[in-house]
């Protein structure tokens, strides 16, 4: 089972991913194909990876260089991993989301979150990201969920609390322990 994460900064997807993490015991760093750095927990191969006290990790450090290798990457480790997931930003286009789905036993979650709490969440964490660069990926996750192809094949989940990220942190677990 291939576990995807996406959605717009500040919805989080790294939190979250770090909270699943820390049920998957302790990590082995790895780089099973140039360009793609790994952790794998148990027998979950974590796409990226996520240093502690570091804002941004996972995808977010993996070089563009790296998408256009993305389905070869995946083709190739699908087989060798009982499971396989990553969040972020790299590789979250429609154009992938849907050869994922189309190809690999896969879940794609995009997370959501409100104007105020997304706005909260930026300010909390003090970053520099331009509104026009953030309208870009706000509209890029809204064309993923209207995407005709993709409608009913994704999981859309809102994002605003601690209590609602808990729920979606045990609904993926179940799909990977």
């Amino acid at each position: 089972m291939i576990i995807m994460i996406g959605g717009i900064p500040c919805s989080g997807k790294s939190s979250l991913t770090r909270n699943i993490l820390s049920e998957l015991g302790s990590g082995e760093m790895l780089e099973p194909m140039k360009l793609f750095p790994c952790e794998k927990r148990g027998d979950v191969l974590i796409i990226g990876r996520y240093p502690e006290g570091e804002t941004f990790g996972g995808t977010d450090r993996i070089s563009y260089g790296a998408i256009s290798k993305f389905r070869d990457f995946i083709d190739q480790e699908a087989p060798k991993h009982k499971h396989i997931f990553l969040e972020g930003d790299r590789f979250f286009r429609a154009k992938d989301i849907e050869w994922l789905l189309d190809n690999h036993e896969a879940k794609v979650y995009i997370l959501t979150v409100s104007l105020e709490e997304e706005k909260r969440r930026h300010t909390e964490r003090q970053d520099s990201q331009t509104e026009k660069w953030l309208q870009g990926r706000r509209s890029q996750i809204s064309n993923i969920q209207t995407n005709f192809e993709l409608m009913g094949r994704i999981e859309i989940q809102q994002n605003d609390s601690i209590e609602a990220s808990k729920n979606i942190q045990k609904e993926i677990l179940k799909w990977i322990i």
